[in-house]
């Protein structure tokens, strides 16, 4: 499907391109439609492949569940620990303390928050459950 689209926009590109015949820069940003295309066709099929994952895979209900789930655990991770530093690793704790002393609360927010960044999904699961679940073991 890639190595169709890929072909598709390398050749309708061409055209438009080829038709234009653009003699600098500025002429190219001078054009009222993108110059990089699909062919009406393929743009078409495109669209339909889009609206189909958007309607039967993007907001299926079962992936909008994870989602909120998802969004649970780093909004509630991000809270714990940007209240505690402790919390994380000392590594990350000694980031936080410098950052907040270079640049106040913001800096220690960024030190959280590039810390669950760096998380693996499993990973912030885990932690989540570490930290909120008083069945788990830390």
């Amino acid at each position: 499907m890639i190595d169709y689209l890929v072909n598709d926009l390398i050749g309708a590109s061409t055209a438009s391109i080829a038709s234009v015949a653009p003699a600098s820069v500025e002429a190219v940003r001078a054009q009222p439609e993108p110059l990089l295309t699909f062919s009406d066709e393929v743009h078409a099929e495109h669209l339909e492949l889009k609206r189909y994952l958007r309607e039967h895979l993007y907001r299926h209900y079962r992936v909008l569940r994870m989602t909120t789930k998802a969004k649970r655990v780093v909004r509630e991770l991000f809270g714990a620990m940007l209240e505690d530093v402790e919390l994380m690793p000392t590594e990350h704790q000694e980031a936080a303390r410098r950052m907040e002393a270079r640049d106040g609360r913001p800096g220690r927010a960024r030190a959280v928050a590039d810390y669950i960044a760096g998380m693996t999904d499993r990973f912030a699961i885990l932690e989540y459950g570490r930290l909120f679940d008083p069945s788990e073991r830390t």
